[in-house]
């Protein structure tokens, strides 16, 4: 399965995923500003649905204690201007508004007269690298129902789209550098981190890889070992994750005095466990977020731990664990 059929189908919501733009050739620039940037454009006179749409957007993240999913800056359809260029746009509003749907209706020429809210999702459309939502329904009232009962799906819709692309960016450098082959030949599979980011290896036996920048510190590792699918488990990810992690970085342990999530979710197209929690040292006096993912691959008959970390005092940590997300799904078998 390809990583762009791995993309989760909401029942709730359409999303429909095209590379649309205002010439053949695409845009020219590339899209700015960090991972969690966001502008949510709307109709001038609909103040009240953008502030939805900013509380929607902005939900707090628990594992990141409380830090915002997004960072957002509100405009008017008239007033947009260099705003399109931002790496996440948002549009919403409702077909009778005008500015809002004429912009959506260029994106998105499908895009239905009349009927329900719906979400849909493009890629490229005024910058490279950027992703576009829109969120149109037939008046705001519905639009607004529409965000309250289900802008949590939503607001997962968006992300999971912004971490898609980065990866996918970031694929294209890695196998347009020949890195991404070199490593499929050595391990087995690949991640694609980008520049800046060292390599450290392991004897192959002991099936532990990790890669790591600093300024500020960020870990990427990847470990494994023969198994089967009943790996796949809450109780082994988290055991598994503190003893590689204590073994290898020297005493890291998970920190249970803040929040752990676990859940399933796919990750490159297979079953997995993700735990999303804070690691700590107590020799070292350090800690972070990490996000660590555990899926079984049938075909080499390996469990995985593919684990994203962060050290990162008086950062914000959303933007720089997005990235490290969007490393981790570049992860790929030969």
């Amino acid at each position: 399965m390809t990583r762009r059929a791995r993309a989760t189908i909401l029942w709730l919501i359409a999303v429909a995923t095209l590379a649309a733009c205002t010439s053949c050739s695409g845009p020219v620039v590339t899209a700015v500003g960090d991972s969690n940037d966001l502008v949510i454009i709307h109709d001038a006179g609909a103040g009240d649905i953008a502030g939805l749409a900013v509380a929607t957007m902005e939900g707090e993240q628990s594992w990141l204690l409380g830090e915002p999913l997004f960072s957002t800056t509100v405009t008017t359809a008239d007033r947009a201007g260099d705003l399109k260029s931002l790496r996440h746009v948002l549009l919403v509003g409702s077909r009778e508004g005008g500015g809002v749907a004429d912009m959506a209706r260029k994106v998105f020429p499908g895009l239905e007269r009349a009927g329900a809210p719906e979400l849909m999702i493009a890629e490229d459309v005024w910058a490279k690298r950027q992703v576009v939502a829109a969120l149109i329904g037939d008046d705001l009232p519905s639009v607004e129902s529409f965000l309250r009962e289900r802008g949590e799906e939503v607001r997962a819709a968006i992300e999971e789209a912004a971490v898609e692309r980065l990866a996918d960016s970031l694929v294209e450098a890695a196998a347009e550098a020949g890195m991404k082959s070199a490593m499929e030949e050595r391990f087995g599979w690949s991640v694609s981190p980008p520049t800046g980011y060292d390599l450290f290896t392991t004897n192959f036996a002991d099936g532990f890889v990790f890669f790591r920048r600093t300024g500020p510190d960020r870990t990427v590792f990847l470990y494994w070992t023969q198994g089967g699918p009943e790996y796949v488990s809450e109780q082994y990810a988290i055991a598994a994750r503190d003893e590689v992690a204590g073994a290898y970085f020297d005493g890291d342990a998970i920190e249970w005095n803040r929040p752990v999530e676990a859940e399933y979710v796919e990750f490159a197209g297979r079953k997995a466990v993700r735990v999303s929690a804070w690691w700590g040292n107590r020799e070292l006096v350090g800690g972070g977020p990490f996000r660590t993912y555990c899926f079984y691959d049938e075909g080499s008959g390996r469990v995985y731990l593919l684990d994203v970390s962060l050290f990162a005092p008086s950062y914000d940590k959303t933007a720089l664990m997005r990235n490290l997300d969007a490393i981790a799904h570049t992860f790929e078998v030969k």
